[in-house]
């Protein structure tokens, strides 16, 4: 699907519409700044104040730049900053360890939830930028829940019995992870997409 180029008299409103590049920045610098942290300090307490400094600008910058929160970042961020402020107060570790737990299997229960009660939890969170029927939904709503439960489950067994090097690693591979799971979903997503007000049929 192949987008034009912005005429003249729609550059100057393209700043202003299109701060995903921003927002991706923000997000996966702080992941970034994580690893970088933990790998020159090798201090995970240290290291924590990335997660909490990353996941407030995040949130800052949806309300600043975008003028809304999106929900997943919301979420990415609030449990951030719960679990980071937690390690941080408490100087115990094991609650920025249990954050992924938390935040995956939360994640993933809540799409297999809301997807048997016939909704599209899914569509709810990334549905501003992309069109699809109902079915199709459904079908992305189960493929994320389990890939969600996956990641949760192993952080938990990685946090249960890794070195904090280990876990580290494994937190930043997740992103990776994640990158290479939504590609795989391109091509469903070039099937069942359509533009709004183009005629297509159910999936």
């Amino acid at each position: 699907m192949t987008q034009t180029p912005p005429s003249s008299s729609d550059a100057k409103a393209l700043p202003a519409n299109d701060s995903h590049w921003l927002r991706a920045a923000v997000d996966f610098g702080a992941l970034v700044a994580f690893g970088v942290a933990f790998f020159v300090t090798h201090d995970l307490l240290k290291a924590t104040w990335a997660i909490v400094g990353g996941s407030f600008i995040a949130i800052l910058v949806g309300l600043v730049v975008e003028k809304r929160i999106a929900p997943l970042p919301l979420i990415v961020g609030v449990f951030g900053l719960v679990f980071g402020g937690l390690t941080l107060v408490t100087g115990n570790t094991d609650y920025l360890k249990m954050e992924g737990s938390f935040l995956y299997l939360g994640l993933g229960l809540g799409l297999l939830a809301g997807a048997k009660l016939g909704m599209n939890p899914l569509k709810e969170l990334l549905g501003s930028a992309l069109h699809m029927h109902d079915p199709a939904w459904r079908t992305l709503t189960y493929r994320y829940a389990i890939f969600f439960l996956v990641l949760g489950v192993a952080n938990e067994v990685v946090r249960r019995v890794a070195p904090d090097t280990v876990w580290a690693s494994v937190k930043i591979a997740k992103f990776v992870v994640s990158i290479l799971f939504s590609l795989t979903q391109v091509p469903f997503l070039m099937k069942h997409a359509y533009e709004p007000g183009e005629a297509k049929d159910g999936a």
